[in-house]
């Protein structure tokens, strides 16, 4: 897998827009503007439609997407840019500097591969993906062999903006389980916000991960008590 190769294609695909939402930006009322195109490969992923061209036909323009957002001014606050990975896009610091200038917050998704392009987006707020343990990241991201180094370096590039971020982990089985979240929890420090969703059975990037069973709420409580010895800000994203 080429990253760059990627990002040429994904540039080039347009983006899925959700018009509303009130739980991807905390504290906003937002839009989500998903960009297609990933370099990892998360069999759990629940935006498959959006990993591996061909993508979806019918995707908006970035010119559309920001259309459609002056029209909705007076209702949103906040623009999500997210995936895929948006940060595969070259053109993404000018995307959020014209949301920007337009009146709205921006919060950025991504799963830590760009480091160096994190600070440039100048987020008001971002959510990392932690999808396993740095030691086992070959089981989400096969071709991306420094994967594990990226995200511990986007890791410590977040904590040094100066704007509210939040660290996400999904609980899927066999990439997040007891062992890993012990592993995790050693890279975690006091003031990282931590959000803790878990796995659900829904249509996913592997089909064969569609028959496995969902997260069970015991287990994420154990998971979240377990981190929370390292960081007090754990929460539980509830699957309902």
């Amino acid at each position: 897998m080429n990253d760059r190769g990627v990002s040429e294609r994904a540039a080039a695909s347009g983006v899925a827009v959700l018009r509303t939402s009130l739980i991807d930006f905390p504290g906003r009322v937002s839009a989500v503007l998903f960009f297609p195109g990933c370099n990892f490969r998360c069999p759990y992923c629940h935006n498959p439609d959006l990993v591996i061209p061909p993508f979806p036909e019918g995707l908006s323009t970035t010119g559309d997407a920001l259309a459609f957002l002056e029209t909705r001014r007076n209702v949103l606050s906040g623009v999500v840019l997210s995936g895929g990975e948006p940060l595969l896009r070259d053109d993404l610091p000018d995307l959020a500097a014209e949301l920007r200038g337009r009146g709205f917050k921006v919060k950025l998704d991504t799963n830590g591969s760009f480091p160096d392009r994190i600070e440039g987006i100048g987020a008001d707020f971002v959510a990392l993906d932690l999808k396993t343990s740095p030691e086992d990241y070959d089981r989400v991201a096969p071709g991306v062999p420094d994967a594990s180094d990226r995200v511990l370096e986007s890791l410590r590039i977040l904590r040094t903006l100066g704007v509210p971020y939040e660290l996400r982990i999904t609980c899927a089985p066999g990439i997040v389980e007891a062992e890993e979240i012990r592993r995790l929890a050693e890279y975690l420090e006091p003031e990282d916000s931590v959000v803790l969703q878990g796995f659900r059975p829904l249509r996913v990037l592997d089909a064969r991960w569609e028959s496995l069973p969902a997260t069970p709420e015991g287990r994420m409580e154990d998971y979240a008590r377990e981190l929370r010895l390292r960081a007090a800000r754990v929460r539980i994203r509830s699957s309902s």
